[in-house]
């Protein structure tokens, strides 16, 4: 039986709660021992630095706006909890890390801001996540070696990249409408070259096209009066929806790679005919 991940998380003795207490501290212990100024203290101050600061003056300021509310001691930590304080420290530390140097009091400090991302990364690491950008904010998501197989694929234009890992991140489980806009824009890749698809892995381009057609993706199907209409997809429940939607994601990136593998396998063919022929 396929394990979950809460499950794989406990096999490997990794503690959440641990791992979000020593990113905290990071953030909040003083930086000299000369003083009580912490990276909290310094973010704040130089938060005109920031290039997502909108138009706020201090780091309260920032968190109230955009609703961020991590404390010392949370009631509960759980992945999605620690992946948000990881992708807000981050985002944080890089916009400062901008310039080597800081103003406090009239006077330019400096900071190894590699040891604070550097430590964020092997949390991530340890969880199974992995890194992507979107102009100049970070999230991490959920490695799948399909997902960044697809991303990195030359199949995909480079604007469509960020959205292939973005499928996957926490921010986006239970929002239909996102999910759905992705996998269309992947669609769209896939329909200029059916035919292709449908000479390499039929049975994939025939249930694929179900999907999109009946999972209220490329028509309405949940519309009583229309052509289209299904009557157990207006009927489902949103939770079972969602998981169809997932499975026609990973259709959608194995289509890619299917559709890669016909274009790049001359490439193993002419080693194999080398090599035989030797």
């Amino acid at each position: 039986m396929r394990r979950s991940f809460a499950q794989v998380l406990k096999e490997g003795n990794i503690s959440i709660r641990r791992e979000y207490d020593k990113l905290f501290a990071l953030l909040h212990e003083p930086l000299f021992s000369n003083s009580d100024i912490s990276l909290f203290d310094v973010i704040s101050k130089n938060i005109t630095r920031l290039p997502f600061r909108g138009t706020c003056l201090s780091l309260e300021e920032f968190d109230e706006k955009y609703g961020f509310n991590f404390v010392k001691k949370p009631e509960h930590v759980d992945v999605d909890y620690l992946i948000a304080f990881c992708e807000y420290m981050y985002n944080l530390v890089t916009g400062l890390n901008n310039a080597t140097i800081f103003s406090w009091d009239g006077v330019e400090r400096s900071i190894n801001y590699s040891n604070y991302l550097s430590q964020i990364n092997a949390v991530i690491e340890e969880l199974g996540y992995v890194q992507a950008m979107d102009g100049f904010i970070y999230i991490f998501v959920e490695k799948s070696p399909a997902a960044i197989a697809v991303s990195e694929s030359d199949t995909i234009p480079d604007e469509l990249s960020f959205r292939v890992l973005e499928y996957n991140h926490q921010k986006l489980r239970g929002d239909l409408e996102q999910k759905k806009q992705i996998i269309l824009q992947i669609a769209s890749i896939i329909e200029a070259k059916e035919k292709s698809l449908l000479k390499i892995a039929p049975g994939l381009k025939d249930n694929l096209s179900f999907a999109l057609n009946n999972l209220n993706l490329r028509h309405n199907n949940v519309d009583k009066e229309g052509k289209n209409y299904r009557k157990q997809i207006d009927e489902m429940d949103r939770n079972e929806l969602e998981k169809l939607y997932d499975y026609t994601y990973q259709m959608c990136l194995l289509a890619i790679m299917e559709l890669d593998y016909k274009d790049n396998k001359e490439v193993i063919e002419s080693l194999k005919r080398n090599i035989s022929n030797n």
